[in-house]
């Protein structure tokens, strides 16, 4: 599954994002939603053209969450009067530093599950604080399967390891086995198994 993205932009940048689709699963959406979407979860990337307004009450809401991305020009209203931006992108800017730091913000993203947080590519015992680092291939693994707990092999070969369908490889199977050695070295309390076409999340006995 698809990295969830909304989109908040003017009618005419809509038609931009549908380019997206083949990496995340884009919603595309109009700045005059965003009062209602303050408490949202999701990654959410804003856009604002010269003439945007946003409502000051609105605008302190988002600026405190984590998952909101700012982009504008350097000459708006909305900079002059947003100079404490955490995180903003001064337009114009490259596709290639835009995917940059939605990526970048995708990897930040904390995902708790029993004992195990992961975040910035690590995976840490949240009771011990022991960690281990992920490589990118193996925190997306992790991500998918904490969002959905069951997923289809051919699925994460596709849509994590972009493996084409043809090529007959184990390197899923390689990315799964070193993720169970580095869950299992921080104490999880919970692991990842493949029966069949099926990769999924399972409570492991520790005392074992």
């Amino acid at each position: 599954m698809k990295t969830k993205i909304q989109t908040f932009s003017s009618q005419k940048l809509k038609n931009f994002f549908t380019n997206l689709d083949s990496l995340f699963d884009v919603h595309p959406r109009s700045l005059k939603e965003l009062d209602d979407y303050v408490n949202s979860t999701t990654l959410s990337i804003i856009f604002f053209d010269h003439q945007d307004f946003i409502d000051k009450k609105t605008l302190n809401t988002i600026l405190l969450k984590e998952n909101f991305i700012f982009i504008y020009n350097e000459l708006s209203i909305f900079e002059k009067a947003s100079l404490d931006l955490k995180k903003n992108l001064i337009a114009p800017l490259s596709i290639s530093k835009f995917l940059d730091n939605i990526n970048e913000a995708i990897n930040k993203k904390k995902y708790a599950y029993r004992n195990i947080e992961i975040n910035n590519n690590f995976v840490t015992n949240i009771n011990t604080k022991e960690k281990n680092y992920l490589t990118h291939a193996e925190a997306l693994i992790l991500f998918k399967l904490l969002s959905e707990k069951n997923v289809n092999k051919k699925l994460l070969e596709r849509d994590v390891l972009d493996i084409k369908q043809d090529l007959n490889t184990s390197s899923i199977e390689s990315h799964l086995n070193r993720i169970r050695k580095k869950l299992k070295k921080i104490d999880s309390e919970f692991s990842v198994f493949s029966k069949n076409k099926n990769v999924f999340l399972e409570t492991v006995n520790q005392d074992k």
